[in-house]
């Protein structure tokens, strides 16, 4: 896969680009619209929206019940329970938001920290190391030189004994 934005070849799917950090969206396997979004910031988006919108529907609705039935003869310990359904849920949705954030603040400290695009592709060198020296270790000359000067007088010798 190709990225969009910068064109680097080798990409996986459903992931960040190496060169530049641009989604990619698998297009193959996504035939529909999916809920939340596709970048994994719209989900965290989504999931804060709706653990939000849900907590205060949760507390709204226990607060309404127990101001409605409370203290009154014709509240049936079912619309107690009820209320106090709606303020568990209303706690669940509440620690979802909050470690929700905390994912959300996680990405985004993960996505400032990570190297920028001409960090990626530029070229890191190492110091050089200095030249050895084999001068001590190895005198003898390499096994291909000379070679021609040594197979001369063989070739001389078999022309000579072909007359």
């Amino acid at each position: 896969m190709y990225c969009p934005n910068c064109g680097a070849g080798n990409q996986t799917a459903d992931s960040y680009c190496k060169r530049c950090g641009q989604w990619l969206r698998d297009f193959k396997s996504r035939a529909g619209m999916q809920f939340g979004g596709e970048t994994p910031q719209q989900n965290i988006f989504t999931g804060l929206f709706m653990s939000a919108l849900s907590t205060v529907a949760a507390l709204i609705s226990a607060i309404a019940l127990y101001f409605t039935y409370l203290g009154t003869s014709d509240a049936k310990w079912s619309v107690y329970l009820a209320a106090a359904f709606c303020l568990c849920i209303a706690g669940w949705q509440a620690s979802s938001f909050v470690v929700t954030m905390k994912l959300r603040r996680r990405l985004n400290k993960s996505r400032d920290a990570s190297l920028s695009p001409a960090e990626l592709t530029g070229q890191k060198t190492s110091p050089a190391l200095r030249a050895g020296e084999s001068t001590p270790f190895i005198s003898v000359t390499a096994v291909t030189e000379n070679t021609t000067e040594l197979l001369e007088p063989v070739r001389n010798k078999a022309d000579s004994s072909s007359l």
